[in-house]
């Protein structure tokens, strides 16, 4: 990664800091993030946003003193941190239309049904062949349209289609057509 970060830096005298910071500062500055985020792979995210923050203030440093690098480096580190638990917290949303428009009545039978139902689905899903697995369960399970599932297996949308049909058709003729797909 510090190759990375250096071929980012046109002189000499940044890419001199910028080194000494990741030799000296990347295992503090790993500790810290993963304090505020609780989670390895934020807190390396969070450690790599502080060094572009760095690069991109210039490297400007107060001074070389150890205690002022380690301040600056401290807020460029919590502030991509919280960032980044921003952006995890404004990505988890409840729907509250769907917990207002519970049905009062419910039947334990029913849903124990629907749970194997879903079971045996999903069971069988993961059997059948690759190219239809893949499609079923990301419209399934997922709950994504074709033309996103489409775009993720960098698939044409009509080979999509096609799949979707066969691996349904596959399905009805497995599990009865009963079943709602």
């Amino acid at each position: 990664m510090l190759l990375f970060y250096l071929s980012l830096i046109d002189d000499e005298e940044g890419r001199a800091k910028i080194t000494k910071i990741y030799e000296e500062y990347l295992g503090w500055m790993l500790k810290m993030a993963f304090h505020y985020l609780k989670n390895q792979e934020d807190a390396e995210d969070a450690v790599n946003d502080a060094f572009l923050s760095v690069i991109e203030g210039n490297c400007a440093f107060p001074s070389d003193d150890d205690k002022q690098i380690k301040a600056y480096l401290f807020i460029c580190v919590r502030n991509s941190a919280f960032r980044i638990k921003r952006l995890k917290n404004k990505n988890k949303t409840t729907n509250y239309e769907e917990l207002f428009n519970l049905s009062v009545k419910y039947n334990l039978e029913d849903d124990i049904s629907s749970r194997d139902n879903c079971n045996e689905l999903y069971s069988f899903i993961s059997t059948m062949s690759p190219i239809y697995k893949d499609v079923l369960t990301l419209k399934i399970l997922f709950d994504k349209t074709l033309k996103e599932i489409s775009k993720m297996l960098q698939l044409p949308l009509k080979t999509v289609q096609t799949r979707y049909l066969r691996g349904k058709a596959i399905l009805r003729e497995r599990l009865g057509n009963d079943i709602e797909i």
